[in-house]
């Protein structure tokens, strides 16, 4: 049977088509944007095999996955829409994102309208109430830098199946109490574990999943008022639960509890400045700094350059920790007491809260993100708009809609700001330093912009003036050499600093090896007085020093291959060749192999590089531990007979290289 639509739902349907529209305009500016910080390393992988061209090169990018220990594969598909090959233009990625974003409000305007229809509510202001309320979601300025950075993607697309999944829940409960049974476990299963195993594909938070049906049931669907509500369970409903909704959440707490002991070990960790009590005690300023701004929007915040959000160390330091803690026990409590009266609030605020459970609890990830609201906030904006379209207060006729048009239109106009600035990447740099200036990513960020430009001098006095706040920060110090150097003169107190950072540090990531190797490559030219060969030896022997690059074998690698590399530029084979076996001793890599074999041949050592491919022939080749999807990346690769057949391609390269030498005169 066709259901009719009525002139109110065909307004609201092509109010909703308006929006969409508008957020479609308020975002375009933003279009033009660049990739940003982790966009990098989670796009690379589609050029690290080369373009994606047919089965075997898709399922090693799809493999590649770095984010999580499942790899995200559902996010990496989609990235194939916009491109198969690195690097690439960020522009159609950023559109591909602002129309899945664009989707994600129109699925929070069907989810929406199908609670506020459960929760009784007349027809007409249920379904301007959805749309509003979707609207307000859609065209928050808080939204922006998610979906304008291209890797979020991964938490647009988990809040994309999370609400597909919603939806299957509702439409199965909705056949179960209507007696068909089978046809409601059939929905319901889908949703949960067709949906909801996208979600957790997307990102780690979907496995979140049964606890926001759970919430959405103690809400919404179990009030006494409810046409959803299950008045005498069966025990194939009990089943069911058990099977979809507690045992999923049950072996996800195990999963978390076994990862506890390397979540407390801070060895290798970047955030390892502080504990995970120390988090703890932090977060929940975060998460109230988080609401505030979504309750108060504004055209601009620090966005990125959030690493120096104040750390607590104790109840009383600093001394907002304490009352934010009893703020967020003051929130649930109020969730959990408003259930039955204001059923539409206990949903925004218990939903809010168990969708950060992940990123704001205990797992040791930078101390703020404002971009961990993207799934957490959609029913936040729902009982503003409830209110909006149900209170009596608005007598007037044209109150209603023009207190909506208000919202709204603000809430574009911050939006179109806000994505101004995210398509101009140097005034971005400059609008977050200045917001934010103590942030050494704020900084660093800027600092590298200016010499992207040869503008070393504003980089020195902005990284300078980072150190005075952040005397030990290794980005900060690292990209001061740099900028002495574009200056051309490294000073000495620069030259001891660097030292410094690279005995103590306790996380030696990629900027380390980049700054060194970038040393290593201007050494030739001579252009940075104060720093020659021999203080970048120095330099690498610090590092090697450092306990904790030392018990890492892929920091360890790295320091000893730029060994071989410095060596090799100074016209020392040997010692080169000596520098590059011990770094495949730290971490025996057919990658690191191939890549230090061939910098042999380039420079005229072939014979160098057979020997050292013979003595890897020797190790015992590292793969990772654990189950997860680098550890079947690297299964892949060995199904595929990859790393042999490049090994034995760069050897016979060689071979003819070696055999040339040898017969020419």
């Amino acid at each position: 049977m066709i259901r009719t639509v009525s002139r109110n739902e065909l307004a609201a349907g092509l109010a909703l088509w308006a929006l969409l529209g508008l957020a479609w305009l308020a975002y375009h500016p933003g279009l033009r944007g660049s990739f940003l910080f982790d966009d990098f390393s989670n796009l690379a992988p589609l050029g690290a095999y080369g373009p994606i061209r047919n089965w075997n090169t898709f399922v090693t990018y799809m493999l590649s996955g770095i984010s999580s220990p499942s790899g995200r594969p559902v996010a990496l598909l989609t990235f194939l829409i916009d491109a198969n090959n690195w690097p690439t233009s960020p522009y159609p990625f950023k559109v591909t994102n602002v129309l899945i974003h664009l989707l994600n409000g129109a699925l929070l305007a069907w989810l929406s309208l199908r609670l506020l229809r459960v929760l009784n509510v007349a027809a007409r202001p249920a379904v301007w109430a959805a749309v509003l309320a979707a609207g307000i979601w859609l065209l928050h300025p808080y939204l922006v830098g998610i979906t304008l950075y291209v890797v979020q993607r991964m938490a647009m697309l988990d809040a994309l199946f999370v609400m597909a999944a919603l939806l299957a829940y509702l439409q199965g409960r909705g056949h179960w109490v209507a007696g068909r049974h089978r046809r409601g476990y059939l929905w319901m299963s889908f949703g949960i574990g067709g949906f909801g195993l996208l979600a957790v594909l997307s990102k780690g938070n979907g496995a979140l999943l049964p606890l926001f049906v759970l919430i959405v049931e103690a809400t919404i669907l179990d009030r006494a008022d409810s046409p959803l509500r299950i008045v005498a369970p069966t025990r194939g409903w009990r089943i069911w639960r058990w099977l979809f909704l507690y045992l999923p959440l049950l072996l996800f707490a195990a999963y978390l509890i076994h990862l506890l002991p390397g979540i407390l070990d801070s060895t290798g960790n970047k955030n390892a400045q502080f504990t995970v009590w120390q988090r703890l005690l932090t977060q929940p300023r975060a998460l109230l700094d988080y609401l505030w701004h979504l309750i108060a929007p504004r055209a601009y915040t620090a966005g990125l350059d959030t690493d120096n959000f104040p750390l607590s160390t104790s109840l009383l330091h600093p001394w907002t920790t304490l009352p934010a803690i009893l703020g967020v026990c003051g929130l649930l409590a109020l969730g959990w007491w408003s259930r039955r009266r204001y059923p539409a609030l206990a949903l925004a605020i218990l939903f809010y809260f168990a969708a950060q459970l992940l990123e704001s609890t205990f797992i040791p990830l930078e101390l703020y993100f404002e971009y961990r609201n993207y799934l957490p906030s959609i029913f936040l904006p729902l009982p503003l708009a409830l209110w909006i379209a149900t209170t009596p207060r608005l007598r007037v006729a044209w109150a209603r809609p023009a207190l909506g048009v208000s919202v709204l239109a603000l809430l574009a106009l911050l939006t179109w700001q806000r994505a101004t600035l995210w398509g101009q990447p140097f005034l971005q740099a400059k609008v977050w330093y200045a917001i934010n200036p103590t942030s050494p990513r704020a900084e660093t960020s800027l600092a590298i912009l200016y010499m992207s430009r040869n503008d070393y001098r504003p980089a020195v006095r902005v990284l300078a003036a980072g150190l005075a706040h952040h005397p030990d920060n290794m980005m900060l110090t690292l990209n001061l050499g740099l900028a002495e150097c574009g200056m051309g003169r490294l000073a000495p107190a620069t030259y001891a600093r660097i030292g410094h950072v690279l005995r103590t540090t306790r996380y030696a990531g990629s900027v380390v090896y980049n700054t060194l190797n970038d040393f290593i490559a201007d050494l030739p030219a001579r252009r940075c007085a104060g720093l020659d060969a021999a203080r970048v030896a120095a330099l690498l022997d610090t590092g090697l020093s450092n306990p904790h690059i030392q018990d890492n074998g892929a920091w360890k690698q790295d320091l000893l291959a730029l060994r071989g590399k410095l060596a090799l530029q100074q016209h020392h084979p040997q010692a080169a060749l000596t520098a590059f076996r011990a770094a495949l001793a730290a971490r025996p890599r057919a990658a690191a192999a191939l890549h230090e074999a061939a910098e042999l041949g380039i420079a005229g050592q072939p014979r160098l590089g057979l020997a050292l491919l013979d003595y890897y022939a020797t190790l015992k080749p590292w793969h990772p531990s654990g189950f997860n999807v680098a550890h079947l990346h690297a299964l892949w690769l060995e199904h595929l007979d990859f790393y042999p057949q490049q090994i034995a391609h760069v050897r016979t390269i060689l071979q003819e290289q070696a055999a040339a030498a040898h017969t020419s005169p």
